[in-house]
């Protein structure tokens, strides 16, 4: 599965990287190669508050809604068994790759709402009780986008999505199953 993902994020990343590099020169809504500026303690604590947020509303939502249990009973099944140093690894190579991809190229091409759209559109669900899942990710994507922009630099983006990436999955990867237990640890 790991060589799958590294194969699958690795081509989206590089796919990524190679359309903004060949878009530089023409209008940007912001430099991706660009490095964080004076005022990234600000972007920084934005990045960490839309992590927090984001990791509780998921927590909230596998309380309240079964339908969300059910997909997280459906994570747990992948990726239970990767162990944490796995799942970490995962969500920063995922977190990487779409924000080269979603945030780095298309945003720049097509804009913030359009970029955000297309995101979460891509997050097609693999079974019915995951319908809410492309929804979270293009508002996800709105936020992501707007990192960029305000800071402009990909860097918060980057990080904000390997973090939410890396809190939900470990989260979900070792939620427990059963009647009993109607939340997440």
């Amino acid at each position: 599965m790991m060589r799958v993902a590294f194969i699958f994020y690795g081509a989206m990343g590089l796919a990524g990287w190679a359309l903004a590099a060949w878009r530089r020169g023409g209008h940007r809504r912001f430099d991706v190669a660009a490095l964080p500026g004076e005022d990234w303690f600000t972007w920084s604590c934005a990045a960490l508050a839309l992590v927090l947020a984001v990791h509780g509303l998921t927590r909230i939502g596998v309380r309240r809604w079964v339908a969300l249990r059910r997909a997280a009973d459906d994570a747990r099944e992948w990726f239970g068994g990767l162990g944490a140093a796995r799942l970490w690894v995962l969500a920063a190579i995922s977190g990487l790759a779409e924000e080269l991809f979603f945030r780095g190229w298309l945003l720049n091409e097509v804009g913030l709402v359009a970029s955000s759209l297309i995101f979460g559109a891509v997050h097609v669900p693999p079974a019915r009780h995951w319908l809410a899942w492309p929804v979270f990710a293009a508002v996800v994507g709105l936020a992501l986008g707007g990192l960029c922009l305000g800071s402009g630099t990909l860097v918060f983006a980057v990080l904000a999505h390997a973090g939410i990436n890396g809190l939900n999955l470990a989260t979900l990867a070792g939620r427990r199953r059963g009647p009993a237990d109607p939340g997440i640890p």
